[in-house]
């Protein structure tokens, strides 16, 4: 028996050996690197476009989302560095990405097969699919059991390719709505209608809208913390109140002024961190509002090479010309359109008597805006006062319409 089991090792152990330079990446294959002998490393590019997942490489970092999902890696080219960090890795003119720590931030499935690494989406349910008409604006949400990617197919009827999807309502979800499956997901054919499509994710949803948008300017605020998320406490001051406090009172005066404004929080809860960035998907302006010990204020923005490929397609598409471009503005602000807010900001407080001043950082909360995204951190001396929150407020309020060309305050 031992000698049998014996010659099943020798006979097993070079195909496995064979095998350990190996990745499977859903139904392509792939070679592997270890950085240091050590973590399996697969190639970015063959990960993204095996598994349909969203993919943006630029000098310094890389990003790959699956759905609402997005996971951002450093790039380095020293492989010690590699070896001991979860980073990205370019090499012999790639760019290769730690798979089990890809795996664990964007919920694949991961395991060794005979020495070989196998990378694979989770398969996906859906669950449910609402359509809502309103203000000449038609809106199809899908719901799933976990993140899925999606595609907008060419021809005619329109149709989205769900990735990974597997599993459907027993009943049909909308008679008008045809579902098929194929080898790769689920196949989405809507109705004809009026205009392009627009898609994009919240957390285990897919949204694809048409028609012309008629709405006032939607901003939304972001005030931080909140439930058991304190923040900042100076004496019995706590920053979750406060920034409450001022989102409150800046919605007052946009709405003034003819704004649609949004609250991450009305209340003193707990909202997660996708959550807030994903709020931000489809506002012309997002502030997410955040004190600091001190006087110091000043105004974050995301740096601009950091977004996703969708805002990027969005950017490439500005280009149209007519109504096409007044329809896309709505989604995705022109280049450089942070960087004026966060000098309306400037702008704003110096008003008040305020020296702020801008920084950049890779923040993810703003890292999902399609419009102009800050994050303004203000000095709890200048918050401490019902009339230091008034005049807070007033500065930012008087920013946000200054970038949008609304003239003086009413």
């Amino acid at each position: 028996m031992w000698r049998v089991f014996i010659l099943l090792l020798l006979a097993l152990g070079p195909t496995s050996a064979q095998y350990e330079n190996l990745l499977r990446v859903g139904a392509q294959e792939g070679r592997v690197v270890r950085p240091g002998g050590a973590e399996v490393y697969g190639q970015a590019r063959l990960i993204a476009d095996a598994l349909g997942l969203g993919y943006l490489e630029t000098p310094q970092q890389l990003y790959l989302s699956l759905g609402s999902r997005v996971a951002a890696f450093e790039i380095t080219a020293q492989e010690a560095e590699a070896a001991r960090s979860s980073v990205a890795y370019r090499h012999q003119g790639e760019l290769w990405v730690p798979v089990r720590e890809l795996a664990r931030r964007l919920d694949l499935y991961y395991r060794t097969d005979f020495g070989a690494s196998v990378l694979a989406l989770h398969p996906a349910r859906l669950l449910g699919l609402e359509r809502v008409a309103a203000g000449g604006v038609e809106r199809y949400t899908l719901r799933f059991d976990r993140e899925v990617q999606a595609r907008l197919l060419p021809g005619n009827p329109p149709r989205v390719a769900l990735i990974g999807v597997q599993q459907l309502p027993d009943t049909p979800p909308d008679p008008s709505v045809g579902l098929s499956q194929a080898e790769w997901g689920t196949e989405v054919r809507l109705p004809q209608g009026e205009g392009p499509l627009r898609l994009f994710y919240l957390p285990r949803q897919v949204v694809v809208e048409r028609g012309e948008v008629r709405r006032a300017v939607r901003v939304v605020l972001d005030p931080g913390h909140g439930g058991s998320d304190v923040g900042v406490r100076v004496g019995e001051l706590r920053e979750k109140d406060l920034t409450l406090s001022l989102g409150l009172r800046l919605r007052g005066l946009l709405q003034a002024r003819g704004l649609e404004v949004i609250l991450t929080r009305e209340a003193d809860r707990s909202v997660p961190l996708l959550a807030r960035a994903q709020y931000a998907s489809t506002a012309q302006v997002f502030v997410s509002l955040h004190a600091a010990a001190g006087r110091r204020t000043t105004v974050y923005t995301h740096p601009e090479i950091q977004t996703l490929r969708l805002i990027e397609r969005g950017r490439e598409l500005l280009r149209a010309p007519g109504a096409q471009r007044e329809l896309l503005e709505r989604y995705v602000a022109p280049s450089g359109s942070s960087a004026r807010l966060a000098q309306a900001m400037l702008e704003g407080f110096a008003a008040q008597g305020v020296v702020a001043q801008v920084s950049q950082d890779a923040m993810y909360v703003l890292s999902l805006a399609g419009g102009a995204a800050v994050l303004v951190e203000v000095g709890f001396e200048g918050l401490r006062t019902p009339q230091g929150r008034d005049q807070t407020a007033a500065a930012i309020a008087q920013a946000i319409a200054s970038y949008l060309g609304l003239g003086g305050s009413r």
